[in-house]
C-alpha cells in the first residue's frame, strides 16, 4: 500500500470514528431533556465514557508506535543523506529528510488530532454527568 493511500485510509477511518462519536454524544445530550428514562441515559453516558477512555489508550499506543517508526525512519534518512554519493548542503539534507518523512509525520498528526478529539469528547461526557446530577437535583425541588 502506498503512503498516500495509507494516509487516506487512516484519515477516512478516523473521520468516520469522529462522526460516530459526535452523533452518539448528540443523542445522549438530547436524552437529557427527559427525566423519564434518565437511568438509561446515565448508564449510556458512563458506558460511552469508558469506551472513549479505551480508545484514548489505544490511540496513545498507536502514537508511541508511530513515533518509534518515525525515529527509525529519521535515523535511516540521516545516514542515507550524510553518506550520499553527491555532496549535499545542510539545507538540502534536511529538506530531503523532511520529504522522506512527510508521510510518517502526516500519520502522526492524524493520530494526535484524533487523540485530542477523544479527550475533548471525554470532557463533554464528564460535563453531561454534572448536567444529569443538576437535572435530577432540580427535579427533587
Amino acid at each position: 500500500m502506498s503512503g498516500k493511500s495509507k494516509i487516506l485510509e487512516i484519515d477516512e477511518r478516523l473521520g468516520k470514528q469522529r462522526a460516530e462519536w459526535s452523533n452518539n454524544i448528540k443523542e445522549l445530550a438530547a436524552s437529557l431533556k427527559y427525566i423519564n428514562g434518565m437511568e438509561e441515559t446515565i448508564a449510556n453516558v458512563l458506558s460511552s465514557r469508558q469506551q472513549l477512555i479505551d480508545q484514548v489508550a489505544y490511540i496513545n499506543t498507536k502514537i508511541r508506535d508511530q513515533k518509534a517508526r518515525l525515529a527509525n525512519r529519521s535515523r535511516e534518512a540521516y545516514i542515507k543523506y550524510y553518506e550520499y554519493d553527491y555532496k549535499l548542503g545542510e539545507k538540502q539534507k534536511v529538506m530531503f529528510m523532511e520529504a522522506d518523512l512527510a508521510d510518517e509525520n502526516t500519520i502522526l498528526a492524524h493520530l494526535e488530532n484524533q487523540l485530542e478529539f477523544l479527550k475533548e469528547s471525554v470532557k463533554t461526557l464528564d460535563n453531561m454527568g454534572f448536567a444529569i446530577r443538576n437535572r435530577l437535583a432540580l427535579k427533587d425541588l
